[in-house]
């Protein structure tokens, strides 16, 4: 579905949700804070490599898209396998994140608990220099795609997604259009507090969690998955360092 806007914000287009291009492993990608994540179509072979004398598309480009976010009812094998965007784009473009850019007098910024719980102490604090809270989310770090990734800065919305898929990407190249890949791998922000009393010179912690159903997903969002929120300034804001990147001329 086609994203609406925030209140008291203004509509300036819509498009698919655009992550980064991996070409000959070489990534470049755009913050999902940014409006330039937002493009006007989605399409696959979206670049052209280009050198002193000639310009030409390259088999070596991959290009990945925030997909839609996996439905209570869904599995990962809910999603469709590998798909030629050339015979069915509709089916491919049903399963890609739609987006929306949007023109503001607020500023935009998230805030991380860094635990299972929301940040509502840092919200609270916030609130008293200018700062409501727009939405509430979960802390996305970054993405991979085939061994390389690219994601968003913590202070940007971009890295608190209002929603959790383990099924987070879809990777272009030629044609092919495909969702599930052991390549495919997305970071986010867990709870720290229950590594408490940990040895931090013993092995790296391991634990697996499944995410297949809506009942192991919910598990884990409930007891390991952090949690964020995404905080606008109505009006002038006092810096609080540690919080935020704030524009100094604001």
């Amino acid at each position: 579905a086609v994203v609406s806007t925030q209140s008291g914000h203004y509509g300036r287009g819509t498009g698919y949700s655009f992550m980064f291009v991996d070409v000959s492993k070489n990534v470049a990608g755009q913050s999902l804070s940014a409006p330039g994540s937002c493009w006007r179509e989605f399409y696959v072979n979206n670049m052209m490599e280009c050198r002193q004398t000639f310009c030409t598309n390259t088999k070596a480009e991959y290009s990945f898209w925030l997909s839609t976010a996996i439905e209570d009812s869904m599995t990962h094998d809910s999603y469709p396998q590998s798909t030629s965007y050339a015979e069915d784009p509709e089916l491919v473009k049903r399963f890609i994140s739609r987006c929306a850019v949007c023109v503001s007098d607020y500023k935009l910024m998230a805030v991380h608990s860094y635990t299972k719980d929301l940040p509502t102490t840092e919200a609270a604090s916030l609130s008293q220099s200018g700062w409501e809270i727009a939405y509430s989310g979960y802390s996305f770090s970054f993405q991979t795609g085939a061994g390389r990734g690219f994601g968003s800065a913590f202070q940007g919305h971009g890295s608190c997604l209002k929603l959790f898929s383990p099924i987070n990407i879809a990777q272009t190249n030629g044609q092919d259009v495909r969702w599930v890949s052991t390549n495919f791998k997305s970071y986010w922000i867990m709870d720290y507090s229950h590594l408490d009393g940990m040895n931090p010179y013993e092995a790296a912690y391991d634990e697996d969690w499944s995410v297949v159903t809506k009942q192991d997903r919910d598990a884990f969002i409930a007891k390991r998955l952090g949690k964020c929120y995404v905080m606008k300034k109505t009006k002038k804001a006092i810096a609080l360092r540690g919080f935020y990147y704030a524009d100094p001329d604001a």
